[in-house]
């Protein structure tokens, strides 16, 4: 018999999400290092229960079929990128509030140097390390903007634990390029960017690696943008 899906009492949810205030990758305001100590903090009896509740869950019956990864804390040797700037329709935006731990760091630096000297573009990371708190908020702020439809959530974003931008050694980078591409609306299109032809080619020469190409083993939507470190 199925597991019945899980139910998120809708009012808490938006209580949450209002207290912690909406990470957006131009914000000064970042939540990729909160703990579960500074993340109860601010919130009330029920709405934690809310945080346990989604703590309890198991991936496998909502589709996703991933390994465990990390409840750790932040690594101590997280570092902040800076001037990180793309330009969409005419106008430049600056990412903001983003970290990677330092090897994963100076590996992509080594990539990012590489793709512009063969293609002429900059790649970027829309998002790094974010804790296990930082991923529980994010899952339930796309509960939030997704009608409170669990599975499809699920479908492409990892519970707390499970998510490979949690890893602090093998942390998994969201690339954009220099011209905002992927966007919102349409990710997928990040896949007829010649910055992903040349990931495809060259991205394993500084041990990164497509998590979730078409048909993975994992359950887990196409994320061409997604690419995890897998050195040392």
């Amino acid at each position: 018999m199925a597991e019945p899906i899980p139910q998120f009492n809708q009012v808490l949810t938006k209580s949450i999400l209002s207290k912690l205030g909406k990470e957006d990758r131009e914000s000064s305001k970042s939540l990729s290092r909160l703990t579960f100590a500074e993340l109860y903090r601010q919130l009330d009896v029920e709405e934690t229960k809310i945080i346990k509740n989604l703590l309890s869950l198991d991936p496998k019956p909502l589709g996703f079929l991933g390994p465990f990864v990390s409840m750790g804390e932040p690594p101590k040797d997280l570092i902040g990128l800076k001037d990180q700037k793309y330009t969409r329709d005419g106008k430049q935006h600056t990412i903001s509030g983003r970290y990677l731990p330092k090897n994963v760091w100076h590996s992509f630096q080594k990539m990012q140097r590489a793709i512009k000297a063969d293609t002429g573009s900059k790649l970027m990371v829309e998002s790094g390390y974010r804790s296990p708190a930082c991923q529980a908020i994010t899952f339930l702020s796309y509960l939030d903007v997704s009608n409170f439809d669990v599975l499809y959530v699920a479908s492409g974003v990892a519970l707390p634990g499970y998510s490979q931008h949690g890893d602090p050694v093998h942390t998994a980078c969201d690339v954009i390029n220099q011209d905002g591409i992927p966007d919102d609306e349409n990710p997928e299109n990040f896949e007829h960017t010649k910055e992903y032809r040349w990931l495809i080619e060259h991205a394993q020469e500084f041990n990164f690696h497509l998590s979730y190409p078409r048909g993975n083993k994992f359950g887990v939507k196409f994320e061409p943008w997604h690419w995890q470190y897998l050195g040392n």
